[in-house]
């Protein structure tokens, strides 16, 4: 597949930030953000689409993807956060769009609560609005635990998994993403991209605050067939952000932008269109 992409870097003080950029022209900006243990390449299915009405950029999260690992280890929301920061300012993409899924969701959340003024529209893809102690307990687990090696790239994607609930996307996605997750190491052997320090550092949150603040155009795509969102979380979120707009993606699993690329990339462009974001 041709990505249609260009490949970037940022030096920042204790990480170097890869990101992937769609090209675009026009006011409109969009910054794109994976879940957790994903990478930019998770957007490779609707960012060429999107950026036919702007400015498209997806971002590998500190220690994720092409990203370096940060020296120190720090791998808090706030650390997130200032990345996120530094990055639209290099770009110099003023009040963007910013579209999460899952993990990414939760910092677009935390992004636009704190620092409303600066974000012209909010997208959340089928992210919990709240992140309970057992999950992240969970994760810190995972985060224990050494990652596995494979002796050549085809082994690691024989066994590369997609969690959770794996995808409902043709076969051939699925290899794609594996091989975007994949690196070699200096022994030769393959493993995944991520630090695993990053889920040793995942606490449990909520985001209903930052939903509180958040005044500009929100849309939150619900997947229809993941249990992450219930009827009673969305509503939650409703009671704190009135303007937000719950709408589901049919026959589409938590990873929805890879399950249902051209319908998720339908349901954005009527988003932005409704209000005037886009022609």
């Amino acid at each position: 597949m041709d990505t249609l992409s260009t490949s970037k870097r940022l030096q920042l003080d204790n990480v170097n930030l890869h990101y992937l950029d769609y090209g675009g022209t026009g006011p409109l900006g969009m910054l794109l953000l994976h879940g957790g243990g994903a990478n930019a390449h998770w957007f490779d299915f609707i960012g060429p689409s999107l950026a036919q009405h702007g400015r498209v950029v997806a971002v590998d999260l500190r220690g994720h993807g092409d990203s370096t690992p940060a020296e120190p280890p720090v791998y808090t929301p706030e650390a997130y956060l200032q990345d996120l920061r530094a990055l639209l300012h290099a770009e110099q993409m003023v009040t963007p769009v910013l579209m999460g899924h899952s993990m990414g969701g939760i910092l677009t959340v935390q992004y636009t609560g704190t620092w409303p003024q600066e974000v012209g529209a909010l997208i959340v893809c089928d992210s919990r609005p709240v992140y309970p102690p057992e999950a992240a307990d969970v994760l810190r687990q995972t985060g224990q635990r050494q990652g596995r090696e494979y002796a050549t790239q085809e082994e690691y994607i024989a066994h590369f998994r997609i969690r959770p609930d794996g995808l409902r996307a043709p076969q051939e996605i699925h290899r794609y993403i594996a091989r975007s997750a994949g690196k070699q190491l200096p022994n030769g052997k393959w493993a995944h991209k991520i630090d695993r320090r990053v889920y040793a550092q995942r606490d449990p949150l909520d985001t209903l605050p930052f939903w509180q603040q958040v005044t500009c155009p929100a849309l939150f795509l619900r997947a229809e067939q993941s249990s992450r969102l219930t009827p009673a979380l969305l509503q939650q979120v409703k009671d704190v952000c009135p303007q937000v707009e719950c709408v589901e993606v049919a026959e589409a699993g938590h990873h929805l932008v890879l399950d249902q690329p051209a319908q998720t990339v339908a349901l954005v462009r009527e988003f932005l269109q409704r209000h005037q974001l886009i022609a």
